[in-house]
């Protein structure tokens, strides 16, 4: 039982992690790269990865000739990411020869706008549910084995097995919520910065706009005058 309510939350937490929208490596591990001999490559076989900032990894070929295979299948595991191909830092290059067009692969965390934050949101209930459902079967499937096993011993054993069994699944209960909450706070965060970044455009345009209407009426003025 143990077992299998403790695999029901790992799994519920990797595919929350896959519900991509700050960088995480654990979004990297279901990405298959198809060489060019056509032989399929995990991705730790063919790339190392870092954090540029939260929300970028930069992706490092250890060979050049694969870095179109690699951009395929990212897109394929992460259609949302925004890929884009520069040119390696000296410092972070992974060949020793100074000559060498090293390339590298930046992916962008898409923003958390208020279409993605809605799909965001539905996902993360899809997944608890389904992870809830797994849950409340293994309970339904183990309540009655345990009072098949306590049939005939005293009322205060039976309560005490009972009770026990009830705070097992609090707390994978407890668990599982848990991680939906982080998961919806970390949506939420995200969201609440492009809000704010699209107020600090708005503003900035008004500023800029102010400006240079200013100017106009300071031009306007100055032939008025003449």
């Amino acid at each position: 039982m143990e077992g299998k309510l403790n695999g029901y939350a790992v799994l519920l937490n990797y595919r929350y992690m896959n519900l991509c929208v700050k960088v995480e490596p654990a979004a990297l591990v279901p990405v298959a790269i198809t060489d060019n001999d056509g032989q399929s490559r995990t991705f730790e076989e063919v790339a190392g990865a870092m954090s540029v900032d939260e929300y970028t990894f930069e992706i490092c070929p250890f060979d050049q000739k694969l870095i179109f295979n690699i951009c395929k299948g990212l897109k394929l595991a992460h259609p949302e990411f925004k890929q884009e191909i520069i040119k390696a830092a000296e410092e972070d290059m992974l060949s020793d020869d100074p000559d060498e067009d090293e390339r590298h692969i930046l992916c962008h965390m898409p923003e958390v706008n208020d279409d993605r934050r809605d799909v965001l949101m539905d996902g993360v209930k899809v997944l608890y549910d389904q992870c809830m459902v797994e849950v409340n079967r293994v309970k339904g499937e183990y309540t009655p084995r345990m009072a098949q096993k306590v049939i005939g011993l005293p009322e205060e054993e039976i309560d005490e097995a009972t009770n026990a069994l009830e705070e097992r699944f609090d707390l994978y209960k407890n668990l599982i919520d848990q991680y939906r909450t982080n998961k919806e706070k970390e949506i939420e965060d995200a969201h609440q910065k492009w809000l704010n970044e699209r107020s600090e455009q708005a503003r900035q345009r008004q500023e800029d706009a102010a400006t240079h209407g200013d100017d106009k009426a300071h031009a306007f003025n100055m032939y008025d005058n003449e």
